[in-house]
């Protein structure tokens, strides 16, 4: 009888241990935005990183994570994310370098990186621009989740060269010195405004990625598109440094392999569909303007020029170094 009573008091303890273990495992929540609306093609990046990490945290410590998604522009502006992330009001944002160029300039140029996000780690770019990112920002450069695609031109009227003189072209920071070394006129308004702006002729044009002018509807207002493409989509996973400093480590290698992992898909997913998205917008009646290849070579001159140029310019101490870690050696 002892025996059982002491048996049965050895797995009471037990149980009780698990219990206790089970109950004090912290719940940890990361509140996150994105810098588009879940309708945009972009937010799909963010949901194959926040899948991978549902799965993983499922798998390896159940109840310990969890990402909460907040909303997109509607609940911060796109240019008050990155800020909010600053003072702790959010824990993650997925956004664009463009929109928070104001906080941290040197962000520019990863938008002209000759590599996918899987080489930056390799090389260390990631390092590099994550160490300013921590230092300068508070941040944590988690994942660059963009896109695998490239920025083309839009236009309401035809063009024979690299030339946009007369041309209203709706801009972003991101090629705010490309248009003006095209000669055009760069018009900063969000993306909300921008088929009002088309269909108004406010603007004869506008930069966007290869995939997504059809969520916004500004297929109907666009009658040709441009070739060469040009630069990278550069849309970086933010997380606040306090809040990714406070997670025990294990959550932090589980964020890290979903990273690494979403970076690749990414890349993958997008260029496939890029791939579908030119028959479609052709289908709308959007024409390609191939460019004559002596004017395709002298719009990426410029267009990469002018942008190094400006990352140069306004970060002498660390543009250089940049400029090495993101082109290809020829």
């Amino acid at each position: 009888m002892k025996k059982r009573l002491g048996v049965m008091l050895i797995l009471a303890i037990f149980a009780l241990t698990v219990w206790v273990a089970h109950a004090q495992a912290e719940t940890f929540t990361l509140k996150a935005v994105a810098g588009w609306p879940k309708t945009a093609s972009e937010y799909k990046a963010f949901t194959t990183f926040a899948e991978l990490v549902e799965q993983a945290i499922a798998k390896k410590h159940p109840g310990e994570l969890k990402i909460q998604f907040i909303g997109g522009p509607e609940a911060v502006k796109t240019p008050d994310q990155v800020p909010a992330l600053q003072r702790g009001m959010v824990d993650m944002v997925f956004t664009t370098t463009a929109y928070y160029l104001s906080v941290l300039t040197e962000v520019d140029a990863i938008k002209l990186s000759d590599f996918t996000p899987s080489e930056e780690r390799a090389s260390g770019a990631w390092a590099f621009i994550n160490d300013i990112h921590e230092k300068r920002i508070g941040a944590h450069y988690l994942a660059r989740l963009g896109l695998g695609t490239k920025f083309h031109l839009y236009l309401k009227k035809p063009i024979k060269t690299a030339d946009l003189k007369g041309f209203n072209i709706r801009v972003s920071p991101m090629y705010l010195q490309m248009i003006k070394g095209l000669g055009g006129n760069p018009v900063v308004i969000p993306p909300t405004e921008v088929y009002i702006a088309l269909e108004r002729n406010v603007v004869d044009g506008y930069g966007w990625p290869a995939v997504g002018i059809r969520d916004w509807g500004w297929q109907k207002q666009t009658q040709y598109v441009l070739d060469p493409g040009f630069y990278q989509v550069p849309n970086p996973l933010l997380v606040n440094l306090k809040a990714w400093n406070q997670l025990p480590q294990k959550l932090k290698d589980v964020l890290n392999e979903a990273a690494i992992e979403a970076e690749k898909r990414v890349v993958a997913s997008f260029s496939e569909l890029e791939k579908q998205e030119r028959p479609l917008l052709m289908k709308e009646g959007i024409q390609v303007i191939d460019l004559p290849p002596v004017e395709k070579e002298k719009f990426l001159k410029i267009a990469y020029d002018s942008a190094w140029k400006d990352v140069l310019e306004k970060c002498p101490e660390t543009g250089p170094r940049l400029r090495e870690l993101l082109t290809k050696k020829k």
